[in-house]
């Protein structure tokens, strides 16, 4: 069993005004893309991460299981994060592990 918490959230550069989550699973970036070109702007795919935008704020999604979101402080970036998250999760872009 698993007990490590399913994601953690960060603020590696304060200056930068970017926030980071790491989840626990890896993030099935084709899936992801094809769920979110349902309902959100995809601005980039490489084979290294695919760049949306969701509530008006830029996010890059990571196959490690990173989610970033550029130009954001904690108070509107956490929450932010929180819902792309369970965007993710409920659409099924988590792989299991």
């Amino acid at each position: 069993m698993d007990d490590r918490p399913d994601y953690v959230i960060l603020a590696p550069c304060t200056t930068a005004r970017t926030m980071e989550m790491r989840t626990k699973n890896k993030i099935s970036l084709s899936k992801s893309e094809a769920e979110l070109a349902k309902d959100h702007e995809v601005l980039a795919r490489t084979p290294v991460f695919l760049s949306f935008l969701h509530g008006g704020k830029q996010f890059s999604l990571f196959e490690s299981g990173k989610i970033v979101i550029k130009d954001s402080d904690a108070k509107e970036g956490k929450p932010l994060l929180v819902e792309v998250f369970e965007l993710l999760k409920g659409r099924g872009c988590f792989a299991e592990g």
